[in-house]
């Protein structure tokens, strides 16, 4: 059966679908012993296991990198009953486990014992703290998370065309991209000596709870203006972080500004201004942006195409100042704002004012309409399982209207769809009355 070898886990080929009852008992033993005693038995030329389905599982669950193994020959071993050896070998290729009982495989040689320990295999592989995703503070499990996910939409990718989505819904206060902002405005503030016990904010939700969170952390207070259009259960989110909420007559969150910047001026808080303060657009250029450019050549990939909502014009801003630097007019850049007198929470239309967007080129405006923006989210929700929120609805409808056969697609998705159910519900409430009168 020649020596003892430590073979990579992935190399061996089980054809026995073991109950875990089974299996459990051996997996305790190694924890408690630390040490395995007893081999696997491969066929050398297939990698089939012919003796140890148990231990083998048993070291799956441990996610061992290899296993102790002696090879054998298929050749050399009684097989009951014999018609099933030529399955056996289809079944290791294949990956189908045969339920345990259906064959019986005998060894010709004694199986020795053998003294190998956990730590040989690589299980407890010490690892550095950021890949164990261990940190020391809120803060730091913010920024050491980054880079947020770039993940293939399998669904609107093709065999020349590979769409991938950012998901900044990744981010752990707002669950959204506005927690980079909400972080960078207020440590830029904080070494300044500008940041004052309150903190004001015009906010449409999501750049509120990042200031709320990060101000409970600091010691501060947030005192947050939102738009009498957006959803109720922000108030809720907002209020459960201690932040104080002001409902504004107005249907933008920027039109709001004047109020909040003359309030905060007159009781001495600081008014951190994501539409005006420049470290939204410099957190983005040098966080986000890098990240989708090294995320994608990490797959031996640049982009062709990278589309984007437009509400501080921040963020598509910061790409479009990279990619444009670096690969030029290779890189076409898309935003996306509401169709006129639509609104979508989380963007807007250019003419209502972005100080960023006129520092850079963008390739195409596309406008959609709110209604667009939901059912594309609920597209994506049916055929990715993915639950994004309505501006990244609103970006998966600006690519159906520019996509080709042909190209590399980053979609920033700005939040996931968790605080849009009255939306959802109005949209749903809506289709199910049509269907009913048709």
């Amino acid at each position: 059966m020649g020596k003892l070898v430590l073979e990579q886990t992935r190399n061996i080929k089980p054809i026995i679908r073991v109950g875990l009852e089974k299996v459990l008992p051996i997996y305790v033993k190694f924890l408690e012993t630390k040490t395995v005693t007893k081999p696997i038995v491969i066929d050398e030329k297939t990698g089939i296991i012919l003796e140890g389905h148990e231990i083998f599982q048993a070291l799956q669950l441990l996610s061992a990198k290899k296993v102790p193994v002696f090879k054998g020959s298929l050749s050399e071993v009684r097989i009951d009953p014999p018609h099933l050896k030529e399955i056996i070998v289809k079944t290791g290729f294949k990956g189908f486990k045969l339920p345990t009982g259906n064959l019986k495989i005998t060894l010709r040689e004694k199986i020795p014992k053998i003294n190998v320990t956990l730590k040989e295999l690589g299980v407890w592989e010490k690892k550095d703290k950021e890949v164990l995703r261990v940190y020391n503070s809120m803060l730091e499990l913010l920024y050491k998370g980054w880079p947020t996910p770039l993940v293939k939409l399998i669904s609107l990718s093709s065999e020349n065309r590979s769409v991938w989505a950012k998901l900044e819904g990744y981010n752990p206060f707002s669950n959204s991209v506005k927690d980079r902002i909400g972080w960078y405005m207020i440590m830029e503030a904080l070494e300044e000596g500008e940041l004052k016990d309150i903190l004001y904010e015009a906010t449409s939700t999501n750049t509120g709870i990042a200031l709320a969170s990060i101000a409970n952390i600091l010691g501060r207070k947030a005192k947050l203006f939102i738009p009498q259009t957006i959803q109720k259960v922000s108030d809720i989110f907002l209020k459960v972080l201690g932040a104080e909420v002001v409902r504004t007559p107005v249907s933008l969150t920027v039109e709001a500004i004047g109020e909040v910047d003359s309030e905060a001026k007159n009781i001495g808080a600081t008014h951190l201004n994501q539409f005006e303060n420049d470290a939204n657009f410099k957190v983005h250029l040098k966080y986000t942006a890098r990240e989708i450019d090294e995320q994608l050549r990490s797959v031996g990939l640049t982009p062709t195409h990278i589309i984007g909502g437009l509400g501080t014009s921040g963020h598509m801003s910061a790409i479009s100042l990279y990619f444009k630097s670096r690969y030029g007019d290779d890189v076409k850049i898309i935003g996306v704002q509401p169709a006129p007198d639509e609104i979508i929470p989380g963007i807007r239309r250019i003419e209502s004012g972005m100080k960023w967007y006129h520092w850079v080129k963008f390739d195409e405006i596309i406008d959609v309409k709110r209604e667009e923006a939901v059912e594309k989210s609920i597209e994506i929700a049916r055929k990715e399982g993915l639950l994004i929120g309505l501006s990244s609805g609103a970006v998966v409808h600006a690519f159906t209207k520019i996509a080709e056969e042909k190209g590399v697609y980053v979609l920033v998705f700005p939040d996931t769809g968790y605080k849009y159910a009255e939306q959802f519900e109005e949209y749903l409430t809506k289709i199910k009355a049509t269907r009913t009168q048709t």
